[in-house]
């Protein structure tokens, strides 16, 4: 097979260069995530607690600022590597959550307009408005990492597919508990690195809240080892060995931190202890390590067998693949310098080669090809229909031929079909005309009018009836659409109608085309 033609079965890089990559872009991705999140939270806390009456609040409010945009931007990265080494389970995912997905793009944006909002307030001294907009721009972004998770989670979860997609889009059993744990992790990680951020960074009059995010320091470890228990048993059977030393390595280390941020230890206020840097990196690549691997051990049996199948089937259309490149070589080579040609490729198909709606694709259109053959009607009328298309069917507009291409292919259904001839006569009185009017000013004007024209109801249908007055078929065509309807749209069948109050009616549509437009054009 070749890659030219093969493009979804081949992959960029490497795998492990993919893999690499991913580690890298998600895990720059992810730290910044947890430290908008978790300083945005934290400083909509301390801004409650404190009731303005600190300088703590402002300043956590805008450490978050400064990280929102690498957050976007980093969040590109690994966004393209999923979609190119998990293509079959993001787009599965992704397309389930739609909904969830899609209402990131508002969330993100009014959360960040807000927090904007809330520094001008804030310099302003409008407390309540502050605490409005704080309130509001916390929760539209503790939102988000909950749509990342139910995405990840529905990802490595090829089963709960069919079942999330039947129950209605939503989330129930095993997959819920699993999506909840999930969340509230990710929320005790972002309260972590949050407030060890701030910690890292408090200086001169921001010493006070020392003691305050030390205890959430302690707080926030303590919360992740006992979501984190019984968060591992919900994936318990996709582990290995190598995760479950990863997990026992991030384990220890956030241990390890829990000891050194207990209450009571001797730690100065102003001093940071040097096991904080190390341990908070180990634990950070640890849960990083963990979710790759996790990730890789749902997800990849489901691309290889997507990849197997695209091969399966490329290598199914092999055999066809040079006669299409030949018939696709001749489409490009052919001159649209004549009106036959001009059909032949743009409405045999449906209309078929002698225009009796019969072509190879009109089988499978709901509103049918109409015969070419019986259409009697003026020219310009017809252009519009070439140039507009027709909403409601499959005719669609061609406005990429100029008029002189037009023009050719119209004079070529005058020449072939008689297209623009006069309208038929009315022909011989089968019943009682009179009886006819009254029919057609009762049952047809509803949608082609007392003149033949489209009624005001007629136009607000998709397709619209044809204008009679500038429109007509051959006798025969009219009979059979009065008799049978036309499917796909509202004209229903008059069957039930005797044969020469038809015939009748099918007189009175060919006679509303003026005299003057009934010559031949």
């Amino acid at each position: 097979m070749s890659g030219w033609t093969d493009l979804f079965t081949v992959l960029p890089l490497p795998e492990n260069w993919l893999r690499a990559l991913l580690f890298v872009s998600f895990g720059l991705h992810m730290l910044f995530a947890l430290l908008t999140v978790g300083t945005t939270l934290l400083g909509m806390l301390f801004l409650v607690y404190d009731r303005f009456h600190g300088l703590p609040a402002e300043r956590d409010m805008r450490s978050h600022l400064g990280l929102r945009t690498l957050l976007v931007v980093l969040g590109v990265a690994p966004l393209l590597i999923i979609q190119v080494r998990y293509p079959h389970a993001f787009f599965t995912a992704t397309g389930l959550f739609a909904y969830g997905w899609l209402a990131l793009i508002p969330l993100i944006i009014i959360s960040f307009l807000l927090l904007d909002g809330l520094r001008h307030t804030e310099r302003n001294h409008h407390s309540r408005l502050t605490l409005t907009y704080g309130i509001i721009s916390a929760a539209l972004l503790l939102t988000v990492p909950a749509v990342f998770t139910g995405v990840l989670t529905l990802m490595e979860r090829q089963e709960a597919w069919p079942v999330f997609g039947a129950s209605g889009f939503g989330v129930n059993g095993a997959l819920a508990l699993h999506w909840l744990l999930r969340y509230l992790h990710v929320i005790g990680a972002s309260c972590l690195f949050g407030a060890a951020f701030l910690l890292l960074f408090a200086k001169g009059e921001e010493q006070g809240k020392v003691p305050r995010l030390r205890n959430w320091l302690f707080g926030a470890v303590l919360a992740q080892i006992v979501i984190g228990i019984p968060l591992l048993f919900t994936v318990a059977k996709d582990m290995n060995w190598a995760m479950l030393w990863v997990v026992t390595l991030g384990a220890a280390a956030a241990m390890a931190l829990l000891w050194i941020m207990r209450p009571g230890a001797a730690w100065p206020d102003a001093a940071v202890p040097r096991g904080l840097l190390v341990l908070l990196p180990l634990i950070f690549v640890a849960m990083l390590a963990s979710r790759q691997m996790l990730q890789d051990r749902a997800v990849m049996p489901v691309e290889e067998q997507a990849v197997l199948a695209r091969k399966e089937r490329a290598a199914a259309l092999q055999p066809y693949q040079q006669q299409a490149l030949q018939s696709f070589s001749e489409k490009l080579a052919t001159v649209y310098d004549n009106g036959e040609t001009i059909y032949v490729q743009a409405c045999a198909a449906c209309h078929g080669g002698g225009g009796q709606g019969d072509g190879p694709a009109a089988v499978r259109l709901m509103v049918p090809a109409e015969e070419l053959s019986a259409i009697r009607a003026d020219r310009e009328y017809i252009y519009g229909i070439l140039k507009d298309g027709t909403p409601g069917t499959a005719m669609p507009y061609f406005r990429h031929y100029d008029r002189e291409k037009l023009d050719l292919l119209l004079d070529w259904l005058s020449e072939t079909f008689g297209m623009f001839d006069a309208s038929p006569a009315a022909g011989d009185k089968h019943g009682d005309r009179a009886q006819a009017a009254t029919v057609w000013a009762a049952t047809c004007a509803t949608c082609h009018g007392a003149d033949g024209g489209i009624s005001d109801f007629g136009r607000t249908l998709r397709p619209s009836p044809p204008d009679f007055r500038r429109f007509s078929l051959t006798p025969e065509r009219a009979m059979d659409v009065i008799t049978a309807g036309y499917p796909g749209t509202v004209m229903q069948p008059f069957r039930a109608l005797p044969e020469n109050l038809r015939r009748d009616l099918a007189g009175m549509a060919n006679s509303f085309r003026s005299p003057d437009k009934k010559k031949t054009q």
